[in-house]
């Protein structure tokens, strides 16, 4: 039975030998579902590329400089990307594989623009070598390395005739950087932000016009994207048991404790406490959460909510 989509998997493939491993080798796989908000982070080495496709919903993709927004359908290509992170702006889907050889420069290396492309299409022939492969680990108890280097190749040839973004396809650009640059400073700055009408000053714009283009673009609000984005951070935050409501609030950004309880029982259906006691700590849990967040805890005090 094909695995369901909507079900986190992390697939690793056996290594195929020498000959085709020097060729083309697909390491890594992963179906990756994220709630508005939430953020996953991985690393790829030198010689990594690392496919994103957001199968559903929209994400951003960022490694050092290299920054996107991919709506449902895209696909990002990252050469030796280092430190990754995927954040979901709307409820969806990603789908992540992790390659190398000589073969991937040969066929999509002239497509890359500072070690990075974005392909208008593509996310339907991710996911289906993804899922290709997660049904060969439930049939077999591992996906086998030659067969996922079959994948991989049909995967990059698709992939080679796709338009990017930005590029002259005779399409129109799906592209906003002003909702780029406003998910660049939420994703970043979250905890600091006063609300919409700051963030569009930074902007440079009306506070209507932002919340117009980002809606039209993303499916949701940014004051209620920042909303995700502090809420996500706080289940991190409530791990540690050494966390008291009133610190993670303001870590979060929220004005107050009390108003943090209440916007997160409106978000989560439950308050605080009962997430404390859904999710119980584990040793090292707080480091390797944080390692998935924006970096840290950013003291953040009276701070409105965005909403």
């Amino acid at each position: 039975m094909a695995p369901r989509r909507n079900e986190r998997r992390d697939i690793q493939p056996t290594a195929p030998d020498e000959t085709v491993r020097g060729l083309l080798a697909l390491t890594y796989a992963q179906i990756l579902p994220l709630a508005a908000g939430s953020r996953s982070a991985g690393y790829g080495e030198t010689g990594d590329y690392i496919l994103a496709a957001a199968v559903q919903g929209s994400l951003t993709v960022s490694a050092h400089s290299r920054y996107a927004l991919l709506d449902a359908g895209q696909v990002i290509l990252l050469e030796s990307p280092g430190e990754y992170a995927v954040q979901a702006v709307s409820d969806g889907v990603c789908m992540l594989a992790r390659l190398r050889g000589d073969l991937l420069p040969r066929l999509l290396g002239e497509r890359l623009n500072n070690g990075s492309a974005v392909f208008l299409a593509g996310a339907g022939a991710v996911r289906a070598a993804v899922v290709s492969l997660a049904v060969l680990e439930e049939e077999s108890g591992s996906a086998d390395g030659v067969e996922a280097s079959a994948l991989a190749y049909t995967l990059l040839l698709k992939l080679r005739g796709l338009p990017l973004k930005g590029a002259d396809s005779g399409k129109k650009p799906t592209a906003s950087p002003l909702v780029e640059r406003a998910l660049a400073i939420i994703q970043e700055e979250f905890p600091f932000l006063e609300g919409v009408e700051e963030l569009a000053q930074r902007l440079e714009v009306s506070a209507a016009h932002l919340s117009r283009v980002f809606t039209k673009k993303t499916g949701v609000s940014p004051g209620k994207y920042i909303t995700h984005i502090r809420i996500g951070y706080a289940k991190l935050l409530l791990r540690d048991p050494e966390s008291t409501i009133t610190y993670v609030a303001e870590a979060s950004g929220f004005a107050n404790a009390n108003y943090f309880s209440k916007v997160f029982r409106r978000e989560t259906g439950m308050s605080p406490s009962e997430y404390l006691e859904s999710v119980p700590w584990q040793p090292g849990e707080r480091q390797a959460n944080l390692d998935l967040s924006t970096g840290g805890g950013f003291p953040a005090l009276g701070r409105r909510d965005p909403d």
